[in-house]
């Protein structure tokens, strides 16, 4: 089975000449086409179906409510309708992420910083509030990132474990001024004190080493001193980008599927069952359950990728994808740092997206250009559908680049009685495939008998059929 796991193995073939190989997968694609464009029911199917047939696992996200309906079309008529897990509102699959991270396999398990990142990203996907580094919201983003920190710290030390409510009650129970520390009342009631008192008590009992020590020592310096002496507005600020956070995985359904323990492991719902040929296809739509469906996923996507990152490729070669239509509400920062080692990790990426401004707009604005220009230059295979967008029209042929081309000319005069025309040739450094083009390409449905046109760009490829760094290319819908 490992050998048709090879780079080379065709999933493909253009026009039924050139192939889309395996490793030409591992390498990432980006799929443009504006709505209508046919870009999801012909490159898209596609793709998808040749993965599936190939033995793939995969993650499928989930931004419109049609999706789940459209990958179980494509999974019953790859026979691959089997070893699926739908993760939905239900239950039926859970997925504690904190404990997951905590007790995972491998380096870097239940280590701090790993998980105030995993929060990072999930803030990032919540509030697209980029600023470029400066200003004050990246003075909140880290003061959060520092009290996600030091009560991490803190529950793992005193109990081993945490999760979403326990680091909402902890900072919720922490004092508000030096004062409190003092009072009766809000000593019995305060989750933040009991803890550091516990912690007090192994800490004498000798049963920290050093480090362990020192990091109790630290986060009970910030509880005690630190915190309670900031000043009400930028505890205020602080805590409001946080619960901004934290509140999504407090409530319905989320608490169930993300914050709580099952009581059968078998219902957890793990990235590394993809590594076995799983699709997991997390239904939890954008356009049903807004921001909450979004971070959801995206905590799910950031774990899934270190997953793949972290995997044994030699003992488990089989290929992994991850699956995104309507990419711009799912991709963070870390998907450029990702696909710059999914090839290693046999992993491949299809992200599909009507345009350019899309992710302009949901990445921060005009800020955002150098990492989306570097997430899409990072997805080496390129297939631009019909589109109206001026700006993705033009990036697609700068993609493709100029070369010298012939043009045809004529002049006329009119002179007295006299009538010329003259003809001739120029030649001109412009676009082999100008912007215009792709305004006029093919959508498929009955006015165009189910015929899809995109034109394919790979990076270093000279396509066999015509010799060119691009191809005109027809994808046929099959029938709903």
């Amino acid at each position: 089975m490992a050998g048709t796991f090879e780079p080379n193995t065709p999933l493909c073939y253009f026009n039924e000449g050139d192939p889309f190989t395996i490793g030409n997968a591992f390498e990432g694609v980006q799929i443009f086409g504006g709505i209508g464009s046919g870009k999801t029911s012909g490159s898209g199917e596609t793709l998808a179906k040749s993965m599936l047939l190939a033995g793939f696992g995969g993650l499928v996200l989930c931004a419109k409510k049609d999706e789940l309906k459209t990958w179980e079309k494509y999974l019953k008529e790859t026979g691959r309708d089997k070893g699926v897990i739908i993760f939905d509102g239900s239950g039926k699959w859970v997925f504690p992420f904190l404990q997951y991270e905590i007790e995972r396999d491998g380096e870097g398990a239940g280590y701090t910083e790993n998980l105030v990142r995993l929060f990072t990203t999930v803030y990032e996907a919540i509030t697209r509030q980029q600023s470029g580094g400066g200003g004050d919201n990246a003075y909140f983003t880290r003061a959060m990132q520092q009290l996600i920190r030091n009560a991490i710290d803190l529950l793992l030390i005193v109990k081993g474990t945490a999760s979403v409510p326990l680091i909402h009650d902890l900072i919720m129970s922490a004092p508000l001024n030096v004062d409190d520390i003092i009072k009766d009342e809000w000593q019995n009631k305060s989750l933040c004190w009991n803890l550091l008192l516990e912690g007090q008590a192994k800490k004498q009992a000798g049963h920290f080493d050093t480090w362990v020590k020192h990091d109790f020592e630290s986060t009970a310096s910030f509880w005690l001193e630190e915190y309670p002496n900031l000043s009400d507005k930028t505890r205020s600020n602080i805590l409001s980008t946080l619960t901004t956070m934290l509140d999504i995985f407090l409530r319905r359904p989320f608490r169930q599927l993300f914050s709580e323990a099952p009581e059968n492991s078998r219902q957890i719902a793990y990235p590394e069952h993809t590594h076995k040929g799983a699709i997991i296809i997390m239904n939890l739509p954008v356009k049903e359950f807004g921001d909450a469906g979004r971070a959801a996923q995206v905590v799910y996507k950031y774990l899934w990728q270190q997953a793949a990152e972290r995997r044994n490729v030699e003992e488990n070669p089989r290929p992994i994808f991850l699956w995104v239509d309507e990419a711009q509400n799912f991709a963070t920062e870390y998907d450029m740092q990702f696909q710059a080692t999914a090839r290693s990790s046999r992993a491949c990426t299809v992200y599909l997206t009507q345009n350019l401004p899309n992710y302009y707009a949901e990445m921060g604005g005009e800020h955002s250009k150098y990492r989306v220009d570097s997430l899409v230059g990072n997805l080496q295979t390129k297939i631009f559908h019909a589109n109206s967008d001026p700006t993705t029209n033009e990036f697609a042929a700068n993609v493709i680049g100029k070369t010298w081309q012939k043009r045809d000319n004529s002049s006329m005069s009119v002179g007295g009685q006299s009538f010329n025309v003259s003809e001739g040739q120029s030649e001109v450094y412009d676009y082999e495939v100008i912007p215009q083009i792709f305004t006029k390409l093919r959508k498929g449905g009955d006015a165009n008998g189910g015929i899809v046109e995109g034109i394919v760009f790979q990076n270093g490829r000279i396509w066999e059929s015509n010799r060119k760094t691009y191809l005109f290319t027809k994808f046929k819908q099959s029938k709903k």
